[in-house]
Order: structure tokens, then C-alpha cells, then sequence
């Protein structure tokens, strides 16, 4: 009876970790990708400090900030062709880089400089 017992605690906690991983592992949608931006974005899926620049780029967003996403996993020629030397990477046009994450005022303050504001 105790094994049984044990087995569908067992059981019901790995459907439980199962269930939050997917729903804590949706993707965010990305509300600041524009391709016509003067700002590339580097960034890779995997990436945890992409991950945390997501949201705040999708707040930039709502204020009419855009940029051109460049998923260097999907294209490892971005890395030596760009200079990239980490992710997350903002590239503006000029050549001017904002490397690591960068927290919301001063990512609108760069991007703002780097006429990044798309008005749609």
C-alpha cells in the first residue's frame, strides 16, 4: 500500500514539473522586431540575458522602438562577419554597440540616439 502510494506522489510531482516547464517556457512574443530598423539585435534562443531583454524590448515596443532581430544560432556567420563577441548585442547602423543586458532606460536613451524609434 505505501509503495503505491509512493509511486503516484512520484507520479503526479513529475506531471506537475512537466506541466510548469512547458507553460513557464512559452514564448514571449516579440512585439519590437522591425526589419526595416537601423538597430540589429544579436541574440540566441538560448540565451538567459536574451531571455531578460525580451520584455523589456517588447516595453520599448509600446513606445514605437524597433529593431532588426539576428538570431546568431540560426546564423553563426553573424558572429565573425558582425564582430559579435556575445549575446545580447545591439549593432546600430554607425557601427556604435550596446553589449549585455541592458535595462530599459538606458536601452531607450541608445536606441532613441540611434534613430530606432519606427513609426508605424
Amino acid at each position: 500500500m505505501q509503495t503505491k502510494t509512493l509511486v503516484l506522489i512520484l507520479v503526479a510531482v513529475i506531471a506537475i514539473g512537466f506541466g510548469l516547464f512547458f507553460f513557464s517556457s512559452a514564448p514571449v512574443k516579440k512585439n519590437y522586431v522591425d526589419s526595416s530598423s537601423p538597430v540589429m539585435y544579436f541574440f540566441s534562443p538560448q540565451c538567459k540575458f536574451c531571455k531578460l531583454q525580451e520584455p523589456i524590448l517588447n516595453e520599448l515596443a509600446s513606445e514605437g522602438y524597433k529593431v532588426k532581430e539576428m538570431d546568431v544560432l540560426a546564423h553563426p556567420e553573424y558572429w565573425a562577419q558582425y564582430n559579435i563577441t556575445g549575446t545580447p548585442t545591439f549593432l546600430a547602423a554607425n557601427g556604435d554597440r550596446q553589449a549585455g543586458l541592458t535595462q530599459k532606460t538606458e536601452l531607450r536613451t541608445w536606441l532613441e540616439s540611434h534613430n530606432a524609434r519606427i513609426v508605424s
